[in-house]
């Protein structure tokens, strides 16, 4: 046990030192609820030293599962002040070690940390890929409770990714599971498998699905999702034009919403009216109802529903013949239209502009460590051999001549190491000066046309989903130059296990579905169960890079097929592909040292990275990749990996 304490005072009250070995595991657990406290109240200040604390006592009282509790925290404190690079290390502590002693619910919390931080990202797909594994281990578990709140989740995020049917099975779910488990909070996912089925026109369906969740909702004394439904069953009415029923829904939105301190949806009850109004033609009346609903709007700041309330305003005034009070609602319209897109873009890009900075000073850190460590490394070394040479000053010129000889060596041996470990730094960061800052300078270059006004509000739309893609590959850039880094500087260790991979290619299949969709291009699974005996996440990056380099050289039509076959001791699992294909000449040089890259069908660009760092994990895992292709017709790679025994 450490003999190094901190008093109360410093962690207001928190005395530590009562826990002495591992009997005391469950005191140690106390601590880690107070943590979780601090880092739900954003007391980072107190947090921090106290999870660093508790990390020390761990590792003295041989705590594994203590120190999963404990990463796992570490890595929400890290993210929230910025530090990316370090909150990803910690995550994966975590998880190492509630894999160490089997913690599924351990395992499970931390996906859903990653989850909702890659989610407020807007990082969607990642987000799901998380949520899914968390998924499976509540699956595993068998745990109703978190299941059903993970299967809401998940239809959220299908919903965000206009995946409508998958959100629907997923609400569906969550709804049955909570159900029959008899928890509370059901309402609300009734309310949002109501909206979704309102906006997708099923409005019977809607209809009966918000009379069950008024009764669930006040049957639990829940006020504000009884609003909620209240809102919703008006939305049904105005779409059947219902306008009296929708009229008594609203004012009843109104009342429930006001006792629950829903100020946003009764402010939005109070515009729909106005709108209701229009409707009817009962100008008065409209006029009213959307002044007083714009200045709770304006106070409260809901740009949404503001330029909702200015595009009826301008209605109203072009129905009544009042030109000048129209053209005057469209300009405010249009400037707070504009000023909201600037703003989501400006915002956009300092989140990642930021992000990107502080992963880089990371980086830096890094490498002012390892420089330390290695100079540290040094000076050991003249120690030990100064100390070695003091004892051998009675040996003979020939142990002497030897020693010399052996130092030249190793000295010349740490030398090329030092030149080896520049050499990867500099390539890095010249990869990162180059390709990064080109995709930062276009997307700032994008928004100063907008801004000085040398494109107009629509060309700028027409160039938005450009904007995405290339951030996109801004992100996929940056995740492929770290997992390089890390393999110049010997870091990658394969741990392998027995898995099928069909888990691993459903779920990227999942992730890569909208951009897939969004070209045109259909993700064939033609994989049988296929165990193999690798590292897992090792696989993930390899699929992960195959399938998108393929989605990058297919055209709208094309397709991308996996298949496996099963040979002596290995399986083969190909990416075929019907894409542009590969030029003869260039296919010795996919996997060479020397990085190269050609532009996809829709001028995706790369850094030639993604292959090579498939070939040096599929090595890594004891396999081989090879590539065939036929220029015009596609390629084809295929990965060979041991059998599971």
């Amino acid at each position: 046990m450490s003999s190094f304490c901190y008093s109360q005072t410093e962690l207001t009250g928190i005395d530590l030192t009562q826990i002495k070995t591992l009997k005391d595991s469950l005191l140690f657990n106390s601590k880690v609820n107070k943590l979780q406290q601090f880092v739900d109240e954003d007391r980072f200040d107190i947090a921090e030293p106290l999870a660093d604390q508790l990390i020390e006592i761990a590792n003295d009282i041989e705590y594994t599962q203590g120190l999963g509790f404990v990463y796992r925290l570490k890595g929400v404190i890290d993210n929230d002040l910025n530090k990316y690079l370090e909150s990803d290390e910690n995550f994966e502590k975590a998880t190492r070690y509630f894999k160490k002693v089997e913690d599924k619910n351990g395992l499970a919390m931390v996906c859903n940390d990653r989850y909702i931080i890659e989610r407020n990202k807007g990082n969607i797909e990642l987000a799901a890929d998380h949520l899914l594994d968390a998924k499976l281990l509540r699956e595993q578990l068998k745990d109703s409770i978190g299941l059903a709140a993970a299967y809401n989740n998940l239809a959220i995020i299908y919903k965000e990714l206009n995946d409508i049917p998958n959100a629907e099975k997923f609400y569906l779910k969550s709804m049955h599971l909570s159900k029959r488990l008899k928890t509370k909070g059901v309402g609300l996912t009734i309310n949002n498998l109501a909206l979704l089925y309102t906006e997708g026109g099923k409005l019977k369906e809607a209809q009966k699905l918000l009379e069950e969740a008024i009764v669930v909702n006040k049957a639990e004394n829940d006020t504000r999702h009884t609003a909620q439904s209240y809102s919703i069953m008006a939305k049904v009415a105005m779409y059947n034009k219902e306008y009296e029923k929708a009229k008594r829904f609203y004012d009843t939105t109104q009342c429930v919403g006001t006792q629950a301190n829903f100020k946003i949806i009764v402010m939005n009850a109070k515009q729909q009216l106005g709108i209701i109004a229009l409707e009817q033609n009962e100008y008065k009346k409209a006029e009213e109802y959307l002044k007083v609903a714009r200045e709770d709007l304006i106070k409260s700041n809901v740009t949404s529903l503001i330029l909702k309330n200015y595009k009826y305003s301008f209605k109203l005034d072009s129905t009544r013949g009042n030109l000048l009070g129209a053209i005057g609602w469209q300009k405010k319209y249009q400037e707070l239209s504009d000023k909201r897109m600037n703003d989501l873009t400006t915002k956009k890009v300092e989140n990642t502009k930021s992000r990107y900075e502080a992963q880089l000073e990371q980086l830096k850190l890094i490498d002012e460590k390892e420089k330390r460590e290695q100079k540290t490394k040094e000076e050991l070394f003249r120690y030990r051999l100064l100390a070695f040479i003091s004892l051998a000053v009675i040996a003979v010129i020939l142990v002497f001549m030897f020693l010399i000889i052996k130092t030249r060596k190793e000295r010349k041996r740490y030398i090329q190491e030092l030149n080896e470990s520049n050499q990867v730094k500099n390539k890095l960061f010249s990869i990162i000066s180059h390709d990064l800052k080109n995709e930062i300078h276009g997307l700032e270059s994008s928004l100063n046309l907008m801004k000085e006004d040398i494109i107009s509000a629509e060309e700028f739309k027409e160039i938005v989903p450009l904007l995405a893609n290339r951030t996109h590959q801004t992100s996929i850039l940056l995740n492929n130059l770290l997992n390089w880094s890390k393999s110049q500087m010997k870091e990658l260790n394969p741990k392998p296990v027995k898995f099928d991979i069909t888990e691993v290619i459903s779920n990227k299949f999942t992730f890569f579905r909208p951009k897939a969709e969004k070209k045109d291009i259909q993700l064939i699974n033609k994989l049988d169960q296929t165990m193999i005996f690798a590292d897992k996440d090792m696989f993930g990056i390899v699929a992960q890079n195959l399938i998108a380099n393929a989605i990058k050289f297919c055209n709208p039509g094309d397709s991308i097929a996996l298949v496996s076959r099963e040979k002596e001791d290995h399986y083969e699992i190909c990416f075929e592909d019907t894409g542009v294909g590969i030029d003869p000449a260039n296919l010795n040089k996919l996997f060479a040292e020397d990085t190269f890259t050609t532009n996809g069908t829709e001028n995706e660009t790369g850094t030639g990275l993604g292959l090579r760092i498939c070939k040096e994990l599929i090595e890594l895992n004891k396999g081989r990749i090879q590539v065939e292709s036929i220029l015009g017709k596609g390629s084809t790679f295929c990965v060979q990996l041991p059998k599971a025994a």
